[in-house]
């Protein structure tokens, strides 16, 4: 089941909102069933839109705040998720183990 437009208004705001396409709305949207993932997604996108180049200047600095602002966003809905981890408790190696064998 997909999320509503609202609920997605709701959680990333109307500057952030506004910002992305009525496409990429669309594909949020009917991708996931929870909130904090499509405002992940969300974030993701946006950061990536405002990513600087190496032309960027004074002139830009409203553009580069947005990009750091929206990185960070995304970076902390990022930790609410638990992305990138892997559920599992990680053993440690035996380095001893290895270099025996390439000897």
């Amino acid at each position: 089941m997909a999320i509503s437009t609202n609920d997605l208004l709701l959680e990333i705001g109307s500057k952030a909102y506004n910002s992305l396409t009525s496409d990429e709305i669309i594909g949020i949207c009917t991708a996931t069933d929870n909130v904090v993932y499509a405002a992940m997604k969300a974030f993701e996108l946006l950061w990536k839109n405002y990513k600087p180049s190496y032309r960027m200047g004074k002139m830009y600095k409203a553009e580069s705040d947005r990009y750091d602002a929206y990185y960070k966003m995304y970076c902390w809905y990022a930790q609410q998720v638990g992305a990138g981890r892997s559920g599992e408790v990680a053993t440690p190696v035996d380095i001893d183990k290895w270099r025996n064998e390439l000897e």
